[in-house]
């Protein structure tokens, strides 16, 4: 069955499913009022004329049967019977025995009225008088279950036309869901053609297909910005590898055909540099994209970063003295814990350690810096070199992203981008800002302090 012809069926049969509970609730509630206000009626009345024959006697009943039936409308009984039953007075010709059984308060019976032909429904109360003889009163129920079964007809007809207007709208509802999803289906099969410049269209209703949209076009927009970093990635790789690579087999060619000893050994030499060049690319890449896809989560562990920063301090230091600055670390007074991959966030300290030493040496300061927090772990790492214009620092997040004119020289671009890939693992961000002057870069973790405390 079509899911048009699905939801149209199933808004008409909530729809009649509705309406037919309301309706129930009207019958019932008129059906109720009904006989509730007949039997106050023949009770009200019942009580009129006992009182009657107590102040009044026998004549008082006598006036008073003769005013009902001169005065009363046609719907009203009232008579007055011997012991046995016959009557004396009033406009009942026949009251079935049942009637008799039990002469105190109100029943129902079948009772036929003077002029009439056939028996009809009747509320009656029955009483004994102190002689013997009985004293009925009642009313023919025909009017009320007239008005009842008009009701009724009413009432069913207005079901079925709830159930018309609820496969009406069932069928308007099923095309405007139709409508939405066919827009959505139609961009689908276009990026299944791989065009990804389609978007679902919005409305700005803000309703469930509107937020349903959006996230497809912001997930879309993601698909294209990560094609486009593929795609820029690739031209990267693929120019920043040619020229190691290059180097690579002119060095072994020229060892090969050396015939120096001493020759030979130094290009050699040379070929091992350069693979090893090679190697630190392609680990930094795959330490780049295993950190993106989360797998490294598993090796999560509890441990101090303010001693992890020392460590790093002290093994950096001597390398920023050759370069001609000074680095400062200031360690916490207490331990900094935090879960997370000891190895990779070595990685990316030094990672920001060494860009500090190659590019801001010059401003002779280097600091190292942890900041403990409730809420989230920042480790700094500042320098007073020349720093990053603001308009570039995009550029220098990029995988391959290299801000000198050259690139012969040492490095690929990847020191900061593999920084930033470990900072999204632990669910953090890399932070680059003007140290004025200088760079100050940061990795700003989240912690849970409930759990750094029991660690």
């Amino acid at each position: 069955m079509p899911t048009t012809l699905r939801i149209a069926l199933l808004a008409g049969v909530l729809a009649l499913l509705s309406n037919l509970a309301v309706i129930g609730f009207i019958d019932w509630r008129t059906n109720d009022d009904a006989v509730s206000t007949v039997r106050r009626q023949v009770l009200e009345q019942g009580k009129v004329l006992a009182d009657v024959y107590r102040t009044g006697g026998m004549a008082a009943v006598d006036d008073a049967i003769d005013d009902t039936m001169t005065y009363a409308d046609p719907q009203t009984a009232i008579a007055l019977l011997t012991p046995d039953r016959r009557e004396i007075k009033g406009n009942v010709v026949s009251v079935p025995a049942a009637a008799f059984a039990d002469p105190r308060g109100y029943r129902n019976a079948l009772i036929r009225l003077r002029g009439q032909t056939t028996p009809r429904e009747a509320a009656l109360v029955v009483q004994r008088l102190p002689d013997g003889q009985w004293l009925l009163s009642g009313r023919i129920a025909g009017e009320a279950l007239t008005i009842r079964e008009t009701l009724e007809r009413s009432l069913l007809i207005a079901l079925i036309l709830a159930g018309l207007l609820g496969l009406l709208c069932g069928v308007i509802l099923a095309h405007y869901v139709g409508q939405r999803i066919g827009d959505i289906a139609r961009v689908a099969n276009r990026i299944s053609a791989r065009d990804l410049t389609q978007r679902v269209p919005v409305s700005g209703a803000g309703d469930a297909f509107d937020r349903l949209g959006g996230q497809i076009n912001a997930m879309l927009d993601r698909i294209s910005t990560l094609m486009e970093e593929l795609r820029l990635l690739t031209d990267s790789l693929a120019h920043d590898l040619r020229s190691p690579v290059s180097r690579l087999r002119s060095a072994a060619q020229a060892a090969a055909e050396a015939d120096d000893q001493n020759e030979q050994e130094e290009l050699l030499g040379s070929v091992i540099r350069q693979a090893d060049s090679l190697m630190r690319i392609l680990t930094a890449v795959l330490e780049i994209s295993r950190s993106e896809a989360q797998t490294g989560r598993k090796q999560f562990t509890w441990f101090d970063v303010g001693e992890l920063a020392a460590e790093l301090a002290e093994m950096y230091d001597p390398l920023a003295e050759e370069g001609g600055a000074r680095l400062e670390y200031d360690r916490p007074a207490r331990p900094v814990p935090l879960f997370g991959h000891r190895q990779l966030l070595a990685q990316a300290v030094s990672n920001l350690v060494e860009n500090a030493i190659r590019y801001g040496s010059g401003g002779g300061e280097i600091s190292v810096h942890v900041t403990p927090g409730e809420r989230q772990i920042r480790i700094e790492v500042g320098d007073r070199g020349p720093g990053i214009p603001t308009e570039r620092l995009p550029e220098a997040r990029r995988r391959f992203g290299r801000l000198d004119s050259s690139r012969s020289a040492e490095g690929a671009g990847l020191g900061l981008a593999l920084a930033e890939a470990i900072a999204h693992l632990h669910q953090g961000e890399l932070i680059l800002q003007d140290n004025r002057p200088g760079l100050l870069t940061a990795l700003q973790l989240p912690v849970h302090s409930q759990e750094a405390r029991a660690a």
